[in-house]
């Protein structure tokens, strides 16, 4: 199920690679980066797992593919 939308804003909580990439950085240093962080309230409707496709290399122009793998509603 492709959603193909205008970008609407999201938080990205991580972002997994193939395991030819994978390295053994800590994420604690931008997690406690984040311990004084205070931004707007907003509502959540739904979560959403979303598994991002990139294009190809080297072909200009193209865009990300995002795909929604599941989704969950918030709220009442």
């Amino acid at each position: 199920m492709d959603r193909h939308r205008p970008y609407h804003p999201h938080l990205t909580i991580a972002r997994a690679r193939s395991s030819r990439h994978r390295s053994a950085t800590s994420l604690v240093p931008y997690v406690d980066g984040l311990t004084d962080f205070a931004g707007r309230e907003w509502t959540v409707g739904e979560l959403c797992l979303v598994r991002s496709h990139p294009p190809a290399p080297g072909v200009p122009g193209r865009q990300p593919r995002y795909e929604v793998v599941a989704a969950w509603p918030l709220g009442h």
